[in-house]
């Protein structure tokens, strides 16, 4: 799916809900006149994710960590999208990132774990 489309171009069904629809356009809003928004464009890549759209995700999840690289939320979703699409060393990679600046966050922790093969 394209940036923008609300319908699935096969089946016709919605693929956005009204609140992850306004989430991205109250983030675009905010790019438009800050484009370093770190919030507005975290924002926008959990509405993307949220969406179903998680090649954009990634893309504003990269855009964010360059942004602020001490950011563990960040490098914690880049490894979740990683995870999901089958990108063990990326995930992984993302992932210790996360643990290693929140070290009192067990979501990577547990995640990373179960990659590893450590659980």
């Amino acid at each position: 799916m394209e940036e923008g489309h609300n319908f699935c171009p096969k089946c016709g069904a919605s693929v956005q809900s009204p609140a992850v629809a306004a989430m991205m356009q109250d983030a675009r809003q905010a790019l438009a006149s800050n484009p370093d928004d770190i919030a507005a464009r975290y924002n926008l890549a959990i509405a993307y994710k949220l969406g179903g759209m998680e090649d954009m995700a990634l893309q504003e999840l990269a855009r964010v960590a360059e942004l602020q690289p001490d950011f563990a939320d960040v490098h914690y979703e880049l490894g979740l999208l990683y995870a999901k699409q089958g990108k063990r060393e990326d995930a992984i990679a993302a992932l210790t990132q996360a643990r290693e600046l929140d070290p009192d966050d067990d979501r990577a922790s547990r995640l990373l774990a179960k990659l590893t093969g450590a659980a």
